[in-house]
């Protein structure tokens, strides 16, 4: 009887033990091609020689003079922390500053994140679907080109900020509060463009009424923001840090800066924002957009905050909605809405976003890449072809992700058409 009894567990040790087979062979080829990539792209330029700079500064002056305004930064704190580390590190290992081994060591946290992502939507994917569909969705997180891209190559820290929100999203869904807050502070820590997804912590406070669990959170993540900032903070002044954030979000007055959108489809790569179309400025156009797809959200969330997917669909519309109407916007900047938007085809099961997420994955690819090769070559293309395409291409994702959304979410139309549903 014992062996009888045995023999499912047995057989499901088997069976896992497989999976980690199949994941860690996929995630051993998607980290060592990062390295490889890494080691022999020096990244973007000024991204990397900022990080680099930023390293060497915060570890030989000390946290407390970092922000003493004597050197431009315009990252928030917490990224300063693992910058300082690196920097540690390099030390320790006697690397020679800015060669090979030492822009690998810069590049190490993003690519981590990466297989942490791909590893993530596993976990996640396996609440909805087969064993089977949870490793291919995993491995197509890991062999993404438009994360490779951005972490091996560019150098940047998107999959970062984007583990960080999808872990936002993934415990409000839970219920989790109080380690939804953890999760955006420290997005918000990460990265300004942290504030684009605060609707949907907002939505899940007013959804708690338990008026003391949301208070808790909120003191949890204030107590976790100040802790952070504090050794920064000491000789500062007292709202230093919001002028930080201000500042950052500020300095790229255009009305795009690289993002194909909707802007550079119309030839405006950065052309001054404050210019005028129609009797308005462009900035007014994309303060419009943003009011807008606030309200658009605050509707989905009265009317089908229950549905399957809400919390990942609206966190990705956000992101999308805002890259491609607003303005000041880079071309990195809806990097995060590639997993967000995968996610939320795994708890809807609507295909329509398992699309949206490929063609956002090749858009965010082919705007990144074209930036990286320009930078290599000392400029930019403020209009071009290929510049009208991918915009193009980013309106017409745009779009069609609005229309899904508004089906799914306002309209309650789940089953239409029925043939995305399978």
């Amino acid at each position: 009887m014992s062996t009888k009894e045995n023999k499912p567990t047995n057989s499901l040790i088997e069976k896992l033990n497989k999976s980690y087979l199949i994941l860690g062979a996929v995630f051993l080829v998607a980290f060592i091609t990062r390295v490889f990539i890494a080691g022999a792209v020096m990244g973007h330029l000024t991204d990397m020689g900022c990080f680099s700079y930023w390293g060497e500064q915060a570890y030989n002056d000390g946290l407390l003079e970092f922000y003493n305004g004597s050197y431009y930064c315009d990252y928030p704190p917490l990224y300063i922390y693992i910058l300082w580390f690196i920097e540690f590190a390099r030390e320790a290992l006697g690397l020679t500053f800015a060669f090979p081994a030492h822009i690998i060591l810069l590049k190490m946290p993003a690519i981590i994140f990466d297989i942490m992502t791909a590893y993530l939507v596993y976990k996640i994917a396996k609440t909805r679907f087969s064993e089977t569909t949870s490793i291919i969705l995993s491995a197509a997180v890991a062999l993404n080109i438009a994360y490779i891209l951005n972490s091996a190559a560019w150098g940047q820290i998107d999959s970062i900020l984007t583990f960080f929100i999808a872990l936002t999203a993934y415990n409000i869904m839970n219920n989790k509060l109080e380690f939804a807050t953890v999760a955006y502070v420290i997005a918000v820590l990460l990265k300004p463009q942290a504030f684009i997804f605060a609707p949907i912590l907002i939505f899940a406070y007013i959804k708690s009424k338990n008026t003391k669990k949301v208070l808790i959170s909120l003191l949890i993540g204030l107590a976790l923001f100040v802790v952070v900032i504090l050794p920064f903070a000491i000789r500062q002044e007292p709202l230093w840090i919001f002028s930080l954030y201000f500042g950052t979000m500020g300095q790229y007055a255009y009305a795009t800066v690289n993002a194909y959108n909707i802007y550079a489809l119309l030839g405006l790569n950065w052309v001054s924002d404050s210019e005028v179309m129609f009797l308005f400025a462009y900035k007014i156009y994309g303060y419009v957009a943003i009011l807008g797809i606030c309200a658009l959200t605050t509707i989905a969330f009265i009317k089908g905050n229950k549905k399957p997917g809400f919390t990942f669909a609206t966190a990705g519309l956000l992101m999308t909605v805002v890259f491609a109407f607003a303005t000041k916007m880079h071309e990195r900047y809806l990097f995060p809405s590639i997993l967000l938007v995968l996610a939320a085809y795994i708890f809807s099961n609507d295909k329509r976003f398992l699309y949206i997420h490929i063609l956002q994955s090749i858009t965010v690819f082919a705007n990144c890449a074209y930036i990286l090769y320009m930078n290599f070559n000392g400029g930019y293309d403020l209009f071009s072809p290929y510049v009208a395409i991918v915009s193009a291409v980013t309106i017409f994702t745009t779009l069609w992700y609005l229309r899904v959304y508004f089906q799914l979410y306002i309209l309650n139309q789940d089953n239409i058409p029925l043939k995305y549903l399978t």
